[in-house]
């Protein structure tokens, strides 16, 4: 899972790098050990909602298509950017998004991922709403509300679901 996890990083840092983007929005991260927040010098939280974002989409695709190994494997990715955020302590404009994400959306991905488990396209759909509504109660409860997900109409992907 390490291994995992330094890739993505490593591919979001190339990312950053190749389109030029040097500036953090003004994130920070909780230091434990003195309980005071410092500049972050990880991955802006940017780069790992985009993320969340595509692999959202594709996990819509892959549940609706009853791909159900895929659909896995994309709700597991969207479980693992979102716990790097949990443990990296993220404060963003003086809120604590990486709580929001363990309080708020943890308990859908996992809700989603049963859906998956019992390879139940109904509760699947049931669930990934809700997973969406959740996404945009989180933009609305950091004053993001301009950025509203909705369920994909389209395929965007040259990407066989």
């Amino acid at each position: 899972m390490e291994k995992r996890k330094v890739g993505n990083i490593t591919l979001a840092l190339a990312l950053g790098l190749c389109i030029g983007i040097s500036c953090t929005g003004g994130e920070t991260q909780v230091n434990e050990q003195t309980d005071s927040h410092v500049e972050s010098q990880s991955i802006p939280l940017i780069y790992h909602m985009s993320f969340i974002s595509r692999y959202t989409k594709k996990l819509y695709f892959a549940g609706d298509a009853e791909n159900w190994k895929l659909a896995d494997i994309y709700n597991h990715e969207i479980e693992e950017i979102s716990e790097g955020i949990i443990e990296d302590n993220i404060v963003h404009d003086g809120i604590n998004i990486s709580s929001l994400m363990e309080s708020m959306l943890i308990p859908q991905i996992e809700r989603v991922e049963e859906a998956i488990n019992n390879r139940d396209r109904e509760m699947f759909q049931e669930r990934y709403n809700i997973l969406i509504q959740t996404c945009n109660q989180c933009h609305t409860a950091t004053d993001y509300e301009a950025v509203q997900v909705m369920i994909p109409e389209i395929n965007p992907f040259n990407q066989k679901f």
